[in-house]
């Protein structure tokens, strides 16, 4: 009897502790966005495929999707070059820009969406921009032409120390197109390094020989910049807001730009799919 009373007595001391202090419920931690991670080389991006944008859209921001492409040929001809998966067909090139001309889309240039977001401006309901990157040989057999058969304006990302190289365009072929209005040509370094973690004499040379030889070229300023392999650092964005430059393009994934990453515009890469599969 006297073993059950101290039993009852011990039980009624744990269960007021416990009513005094309850134990605490375990909480999970609010997800954090992991930083990005920098792009591989372009023979080994992933299967290009529709995702969100990869960060919180702060400030002001415009629904104008970027399309990245790279070569544009027929696939045998990919599958023989070994360059299949950074590769759209041609047809189906053909067909993705017929797409955006009879859904009524409204083409820009790189620095008409940077003046918007600058300036907090409106653009068309249905605007895209679409970039073509490195400055291949096929952007004048296999892109231009489609270009002016459907009256649209493509952005072309040159690596100028390698104009004139075999399997890429020549300044004469450049400075035809560029002439024509229809496209219009940007910086992508001189030697399409990847500048995250160089020192600050190689970032100068590759991005300022670029803009040097692009003006000597075609006559013009430029202040739009796109990173080869996507690779950004804040060393890198440092220096080109310093020098001049309004905005740059990434290959972080999204439709929608915003004033708070001008520095880091997004882009999504499109393979041999119908643009309505990206959410066009």
């Amino acid at each position: 009897m006297r073993n059950w009373a101290v039993t009852l007595i011990l039980s009624l001391i744990v269960t007021f502790a416990l009513w005094q202090n309850p134990p605490k419920r375990a909480v999970l931690s609010e997800s954090v966005e992991a930083t990005p991670m920098a792009s591989a080389a372009p023979s080994a991006y992933p299967s290009p495929s529709p995702t969100a944008t990869p960060r919180a859209l702060v400030g002001y921001c415009l629904n104008v999707p970027i399309l990245l492409y790279h070569h544009v040929q027929p696939q045998d001809q990919a599958q023989a070059k070994g360059q299949k998966n950074i590769s759209v067909d041609t047809n189906v090139f053909e067909g993705q820009m017929a797409y955006l001309k009879s859904s009524g889309y409204t083409t820009l240039t790189g620095d008409q969406l940077a003046h918007a977001l600058a300036d907090k401006q409106e653009l068309p309901k249905k605007s895209i921009v679409l970039t073509f990157d490195d400055g291949y040989d096929d952007f004048y057999t296999n892109v231009y032409p489609v270009i002016q058969k459907y009256g649209l304006v493509a952005n072309l990302m040159v690596s100028t120390g390698l104009v004139n190289n075999a399997q890429y365009l020549s300044w004469g072929q450049i400075r035809e197109m560029v002439s024509g209005g229809l496209v219009h040509a940007y910086n992508h370094t001189w030697s399409h390094a990847n500048l995250t973690g160089k020192p600050l004499e190689k970032i100068r040379f590759e991005i300022m020989t670029a803009n040097q030889q692009l003006k000597d070229n075609l006559g013009k300023d430029n202040a739009i910049f796109t990173y080869p392999y996507g690779s950004s650092s804040q060393a890198i964005i440092d220096f080109l807001k310093k020098n001049g430059f309004t905005a740059a393009f990434s290959t972080l994934p999204g439709n929608v730009q915003c004033d708070s990453f001008i520095m880091t515009l997004h882009r999504n890469r499109v393979g041999n799919s119908p643009l309505s599969s990206y959410g066009l």
